[in-house]
């Protein structure tokens, strides 16, 4: 059970995969099968990159120890340990690295798992899936690759070209997906605003943009890719260590626009630079416990206007819950 097994089997079962393609639809199910578990097993080598306990089941102290590398003490042999499952892999590796080097979406891999375990369980299986799963598939096998520096050529082997059709099928299917989203909130924006330029319309616009419902505990301005007017991006709130100091970010994850109504969630937003990229809001307030440990207060630097917008936030929530 370590990184280097895990990844040759995701690799055999990858080509075993894409291999199918171009079959009959009674194949989709081979595809759907050999990918699902190809894509576990490379989540499960990042996690072995860590530690080889990320991926045991914690309820069962005989997998424990083999997880600890003690699998000597343990009265299972290491094929009968049990391990934790795809959704959970996937959750712990979404955990460790940053949103931006794994875009995939919880509901995008969920796809993935229901409709492997759907072959796996009771044999049924959504040919018209398949070209979508795979390319969900792909992203989270090209991200888990970048993330081992592992030589993603090799993996792919002679089905690079295969491998970068897919992706380029949903690149393609995506920017449709934008144009049309474009093309309803511009029709929107004159359903509201009409298209007369008068000290009106630019007053009540003004007010729109003001405005926001945009998700996330921080949220910042950014140009609307669709009517060019100011839209909101939001997002969760981290620290980058990448330059001298700490800085807080927003790590953005949503774009909505008040004035028309454009918005954007999840990969979508890769295909805009200046919505997809952190946002930083000044410095992080670092100090040093007792025992060594870094304590980060993304509080104390962060401006009060943004403080009290988040603290406003969380407190309507409140209240709406209450309701």
């Amino acid at each position: 059970m370590n990184q280097t097994d895990l990844l040759s089997s995701s690799q055999r079962l990858m080509h075993l995969a894409l291999a199918g393609l171009g079959a009959d639809d009674l194949q989709a199910d081979v595809v759907v099968l050999h990918a699902g578990v190809a894509v576990e097993h490379a989540l499960k080598a990042f996690l072995c990159s860590v530690s080889p306990s990320l991926v045991v089941d914690g309820r069962d102290f005989p997998s424990l120890l083999h997880g600890a590398g003690r699998g000597e003490l343990a009265k299972k042999p290491l094929p009968m340990i049990k391990t934790i499952g795809a959704m959970e892999a996937f959750m712990r590796v979404s955990k460790i690295l940053d949103g931006h080097e794994f875009d995939v979406s919880e509901h995008e891999f969920r796809l993935i798992a229901d409709a492997r375990n759907g072959v796996a369980h009771i044999g049924i299986r959504d040919t018209a899936q398949v070209e979508d799963l795979l390319s969900t598939g792909l992203r989270i096998v090209d991200a888990v690759l970048k993330s081992l520096g592992e030589d993603a050529a090799a993996y792919w082997g002679d089905f690079s070209v295969v491998h970068e059709k897919i992706l380029d099928v949903k690149r393609q299917a995506d920017l449709i997906r934008i144009e049309a989203l474009k093309t309803r909130a511009l029709r929107r924006l004159v359903e509201r605003f009409g298209t007369n330029d008068t000290e009106e319309r630019r007053a009540a616009i003004a007010s729109a943009q003001s405005h926001t419902v945009v998700a996330g505990q921080a949220k910042a301005l950014r140009p609307c890719p669709a009517c060019l007017n100011q839209g909101w991006v939001g997002g969760d709130l981290d620290t980058d260590y990448s330059g001298d100091e700490g800085q807080v970010i927003i790590v953005t994850q949503y774009f909505l626009c008040s004035v028309c109504g454009f918005s954007l969630h999840g990969d979508l937003l890769r295909y805009f630079n200046d919505l997809y990229e952190d946002i930083p809001l000044g410095p992080a307030a670092t100090f040093v416990y007792a025992d060594g440990s870094l304590h980060e207060d993304v509080w104390l630097e962060i401006s009060a206007e943004v403080a009290a917008e988040f603290m406003a936030d969380e407190e309507e929530e409140e209240l709406r819950g209450r309701r």
